[in-house]
């Protein structure tokens, strides 16, 4: 069962494999980008959902039996896409904490379920964690969106999240079956 809290949830998960794996020490913001400043005292990365998509290759699942005669609508599969920034106060210090971030999203390119948080912990569910290609006109795109400046950053794909719907089909089961047959 996949609740509507799976967005956050899948959020979280990101924000504590980052806290948890670090080999470095950097805090983790889930701010917006045009709220965030660098922080002097302590390194951070941070991660922001900036676009949702519904998945193209789910589209054509099929109504989810409930009682002989009723279906649930299928899941709502989405993909979500982030974008990681480091704020230091030294550019150095920026791609170190930028690489370190990376490395862990890399090493953890399929989340198992059992190190999922919230309603996806007890799930049989797998996040596929994907670095996107983005161009750096796109890149641009989505910092003029904050209204400030271009900060290098990286953006990554989650693969896929269900929302599962509440909606129900009833429908009639098929008791006999007429053939009729003609001759050509």
């Amino acid at each position: 069962m996949s609740v509507s809290t799976v967005i956050g949830d899948t959020t979280n998960t990101l924000r504590q494999l980052l806290l948890e794996q670090q080999t470095l020490s950097f805090q983790v913001s889930l701010r917006s980008p045009a709220d965030e400043a660098v922080d002097p005292a302590s390194p951070k990365i941070n991660l922001y959902l900036f676009r949702i998509e519904k998945n193209a290759f789910a589209n054509n699942r099929d109504f989810i039996p409930v009682e002989t005669e009723v279906f649930h609508y299928p899941q709502l599969a989405l993909d979500l896409f982030y974008v990681l920034t480091p704020y230091a106060e030294e550019q150095d210090q920026a791609h170190r904490v930028l690489g370190e971030a990376m490395r862990i999203l890399y090493d953890n390119a399929i989340i198992p379920a059992s190190a999922l948080a919230g309603s996806l912990e007890h799930s049989d569910a797998e996040l596929k964690v994907d670095l996107c290609q983005f161009s750096l006109e796109d890149l641009t795109r989505v910092w003029n969106a904050f209204n400030i400046p271009y900060r290098l950053s990286v953006c990554y794909q989650i693969r896929m999240v269900f929302i599962d719907s509440l909606l129900e089909r009833s429908t009639k089961r098929v008791r006999e079956k007429e053939n009729q047959h003609g001759s050509i």
